[in-house]
């Protein structure tokens, strides 16, 4: 599996469709993964970074909105 392929696609859905996406907000991430996902955001995770990141998110999807939030708010 090419998880950098993955999130390539779930950016590119998130900055076509941020106007539309809509959801129950299930709370930040903590702090320190908040941070890494900032980053992430920002393009500045390493590969390495943005496979454990993808592992993260597969595991707790409810912090993808956050994970939009930060793509739209560095994207406006």
């Amino acid at each position: 599996m090419n998880t950098e392929h993955d999130l390539a696609i779930l950016t590119q859905f998130l900055r076509r469709m941020a106007p539309e996406i809509e959801g129950h907000d299930a709370g930040d991430p903590p702090a320190e993964l908040a941070a890494r996902l900032d980053a992430f955001a920002s393009g500045k995770a390493a590969p390495a970074e943005r496979a454990a990141l993808a592992a993260t998110l597969k595991e707790h999807p409810e912090w993808l909105s956050y994970l939009a939030r930060a793509i739209r708010t560095r994207a406006a």
